[in-house]
């Protein structure tokens, strides 16, 4: 893939893009994210992390050009990436739709929730104590995370809470 064609691929991977995805599409995108996040975290290359969520490089390339370069003739995955996300992320107001480009921010906001997986397993807050009084920034509004006990468990209790796929999804979402 030469570098003209790499700069025509990025400008279709946009909210706008996003939006318009449904049903399969959806879901291979976001195994490439799910690629990209575990390949950056576990030190994988591009071709095993896709194989781990269930994808191939080819799509990897398809919906996340920025996100894989070549290098020595292989594919290795970008330290950041700047795709759109729709993520769940559980605040003092209740659980939030955050819309964000920044895969550090959607890291952080993985973390958060893996915070709150470990309390309500365990329910030590030692976990959430980083984040108290922290902020993300995501389609023009500040969201802070929640870390009081009281309002997790409300949440929690109520079903706001959910742990089985932080993205958010459909075009409502």
């Amino acid at each position: 893939m030469n570098r003209s064609t790499c700069r025509v691929s990025l400008a279709k991977v946009t909210r706008r893009f996003l939006e318009a995805l449904t049903g399969a599409k959806e879901d291979s995108y976001y195994r490439v994210l799910d690629g990209l996040s575990l390949g950056r975290r576990d030190d994988l290359s591009a071709t095993k992390a896709a194989r781990a969520r269930g994808t191939t490089v080819k799509t990897m390339l398809k919906y996340a050009p920025g996100a894989i370069e070549m290098r020595g003739g292989r594919y290795v995955i970008a330290p950041s990436d700047r795709l759109p996300r729709r993520m769940r992320m559980l605040t003092a107001q209740g659980e939030e739709i955050v819309r964000t480009t920044s895969s550090r921010t959607a890291t952080r906001i993985s973390d958060h929730n893996n915070a709150i997986r470990a309390y309500v397993l365990t329910q030590d807050t030692m976990d959430l104590a980083r984040f108290k009084g922290k902020t993300v920034r995501g389609g023009g509004q500040v969201y802070e995370f929640a870390t009081d006990r009281r309002t997790i468990d409300r949440y929690v209790r109520a079903g706001a809470v959910h742990f089985v796929d932080i993205y958010a999804r459909g075009a409502a979402a």
